[in-house]
């Protein structure tokens, strides 16, 4: 009985975050004012109300399930443990055929490449934050600069993909030289104001650089098609 009332305390919580979350995306609706001008909010609480009920009854059904789950057998775990020696150089040599693949739409192919950047940047993340223990709050600023980098150098000098890449990876190299000599000395919240501080440095002059980023609106300076039909 106990466990029963934990469990449906803890799915009452996880219900009410889930309210606090989706109320402003599933709780109104946006549309056109009355005159056609201006902006409109319809309340939809039959929707929202949903989207809480359906979150009480799978964070429910998940603590039921950990509570009552049976053990996997000894043989199972181990043939699951040697599988993933295999897994891994299957996933990577399907990542590396897949833009060879004829008929593949490109945007799976763009699918693909934001998962593996972002895989990518979760690793190095890892690295200095898990393996080294440096609070870096600014680390998505070095990825900033190798990627202006490159579409700077790919849009106004027309450099290809491959000198694009080592040179973008370089520039942000030197970045992270640049930032960390005088900054690895400190430790703890210090080492995350100076890193928030070099991150929103970053920002504020790739948003403000118009004349050179394009600002908010991306680089857009592409190269035109030799022919126009």
């Amino acid at each position: 009985m106990r466990r029963l009332q934990a469990d449906l305390r803890d799915s009452g919580v996880v219900a009410f975050f889930a309210l606090l979350v989706f109320a402003p995306f599933l709780g109104v609706q946006l549309g056109n004012g009355a005159s056609g001008y201006g902006i409109s909010l319809t309340p939809t609480p039959d929707l929202l109300a949903i989207a809480v009920g359906l979150t009480f009854v799978a964070r429910f059904l998940l603590l039921q399930w950990q509570h009552f789950r049976p053990a996997p057998p000894a043989r199972l775990t181990a043939a699951v443990g040697k599988s993933g020696r295999f897994i891994a150089p299957a996933l990577l040599l399907f990542a590396v055929a897949m833009p060879l693949i004829p008929g593949l739409p490109n945007s799976y192919v763009d699918l693909g490449v934001l998962i593996l950047t972002y895989a990518m940047l979760g690793w190095g993340l890892n690295i200095v934050v898990g393996l080294a223990g440096l609070l870096d709050l600014g680390y998505v600023a070095f990825y900033a600069v190798g990627a202006y980098s490159f579409g700077l150098l790919s849009s106004n000098f027309g450099f290809g993909f491959w000198e694009c890449l080592p040179i973008a990876g370089i520039l942000a190299a030197c970045w992270g030289i640049f930032l960390g000599f005088p900054v690895l000395r400190l430790r703890g919240d210090y080492l995350a104001i100076v890193t928030l501080a070099f991150g929103e440095i970053i920002r504020l002059i790739i948003t403000n650089w118009v004349s050179l980023t394009g600002g908010p609106n991306g680089i857009r300076k592409f190269r035109a098609p030799l022919c126009s039909a």
